[in-house]
């Protein structure tokens, strides 16, 4: 009787024991569920506002963007950085979009659409890092909030480098923060290599990674220079040519704005951009430090020649993390004042962005106004002869191939003389108005004084060369 009743009583924990399992697997499997639609909800998000950013400021350009979009298409012909043209900065982001060519040459704003898409996925990162640091409610906020910041958007709705190395630096920093072990450190280190090959800035994330994990700060430097020096190695012939160009211009022969003019700009883009996480930094609430050294690189770019806006999108995951904390106690008190509050920021920043001189302190100029000159060029100029101009945009935009390599940041290393041994082979030369030296000196009078046909068109003018037989 007593054998029967201790089958009975191991038979009945049997039981619960499977119960137990069973239970405790479905909670995980619900909280599971929970996260993932957690992530695709701040996934939504952060897409919708960039492709209504988008939208809103689908009149304005960054010069850069097609810097990159010309050059990348001459690499993907064959062209090698470094020595068949210069760039200034690291060959990632060329390498990048000469892949993307077949895409990008069907309609060039998808490569817009696709960085839109890789910085909502860092939204999901920040979301994911708040997860490590906070409370599910305050995660989501971080997540949300990255969503909706600024820089990021406008960056984002612009072909550019700092979209890339953003979300490969918050990439790095959660791999070291959810894998503590040695390989999950090289992993990271390999994340900043690709980022720093990308664009230099992203050294910014290595005192984080070094903060975050200071044990395995070696394994993470043996990866970012085994991934830095693997991907140069097929330039290793140009690269002097590319310590020139990409370090040296930039340090020395790189027009530097005056130091009033920097201060201004990176108390804007980093502090004004950001009050919710300066605000946290000053009332000393608990972060770790490494959170709280992301937030500060951003007073980095004041040694900066220029401090554009897009140069502190990798500081944007740290100011999103710190204030999230706020925004949840902001939202918990008074919840449509915050929601308000944030709809204005936004409406205000896309407003500014189509605004004249507004759009001139970011850095970014209106569409429109290269359309005047596409026509001129469309009607004076043949679909397959060459035109030079100070920006890539007019040749890109008419479908004409540059007659040079040549664009405005090249005013101080190019010659007058290299540039009107150019001209035999173009159709046409592109001036904008606003630029304060967009050819060498001399060069604008060596045009004027051979009298070619001046045309007027919107932000530029246009010389049409006289054609030459054969």
């Amino acid at each position: 009787m007593i054998g029967m009743w201790a089958a009975f009583r191991r038979r009945e924990w049997h039981a619960l024991a499977r119960i137990e399992t069973a239970v405790a697997r479905g909670w995980v499997h619900v909280r599971l569920w929970s996260h993932r639609r957690t992530a695709l909800v701040i996934l939504g998000w952060a897409l919708l506002l960039r492709l209504a950013f988008a939208a809103l400021t689908a009149n304005t350009y960054d010069p850069d963007e097609f810097v990159i979009l010309t050059l990348s298409r001459g690499m993907a012909h064959g062209a090698v950085p470094y020595r068949s043209f210069l760039f200034f900065h690291p060959p990632g982001v060329l390498v990048l979009f000469g892949q993307l060519q077949s895409l990008v040459n069907l309609w060039w704003p998808s490569g817009r659409i696709m960085l839109m898409l890789i910085d909502s996925i860092t939204a999901v990162m920040v979301w994911r890092i708040g997860r490590i640091l906070y409370s599910d409610r305050v995660a989501f906020a971080a997540g949300m909030l990255y969503g909706a910041s600024p820089i990021p958007l406008l960056a984002a709705v612009h072909i550019g480098q700092d979209s890339l190395i953003t979300a490969l630096g918050v990439a790095g920093l959660l791999c070291l923060l959810l894998r503590r072990s040695l390989p999950g450190a090289i992993l990271a280190g390999a994340l900043l290599g690709l980022a720093i090959w990308i664009k230099y800035p992203a050294l910014v994330f290595l005192p984080v990674y070094v903060m975050a994990a200071p044990r395995r700060s070696p394994a993470v430097l043996l990866g970012a220079a085994a991934t830095l020096v693997g991907l140069l190695v097929p330039l290793a012939h140009e690269f002097r040519n590319l310590y020139a160009e990409s370090v040296t211009w930039q340090m020395v022969q790189r027009v530097h704005a005056a130091p009033p003019l920097r201060l201004a700009a990176v108390i804007s883009f980093w502090l004004v951009l950001n009050p919710l996480a300066a605000y946290a930094i000053l009332r000393r609430r608990r972060a770790p430090l490494w959170l709280l050294v992301g937030f500060a690189m951003g007073g980095v770019f004041i040694f900066a020649a220029e401090a554009y806006y897009h140069y502190f999108a990798p500081i944007a995951p740290f100011a999103a993390l710190l204030a999230a904390p706020l925004l949840v106690t902001a939202f918990r008190r008074r919840p449509r004042t915050t929601l308000l509050v944030g709809a204005a920021v936004l409406g205000l920043w896309a407003a500014a962005a189509n605004i004249g001189p507004a759009q001139a302190g970011l850095g970014l100029l209106p569409l429109s106004g290269v359309q005047p000159a596409i026509r001129v060029l469309d009607n004076q100029t043949a679909r397959g002869q060459r035109v030079l101009a100070d920006e890539f945009e007019y040749a890109y935009l008419a479908h004409r191939p540059p007659a040079s390599d040549y664009f405005w940041n090249l005013s101080t290393v190019t010659s007058a003389r290299s540039l009107e041994h150019v001209l035999p082979g173009a159709a046409a030369v592109v001036t904008t108005t606003g630029n304060a030296l967009p050819y060498p000196p001399g060069f604008m009078d060596y045009l004027k004084r051979h009298r070619y046909s001046e045309v007027r068109a919107g932000e530029a003018t246009i010389w049409i060369l006289p054609r030459r037989k054969g």
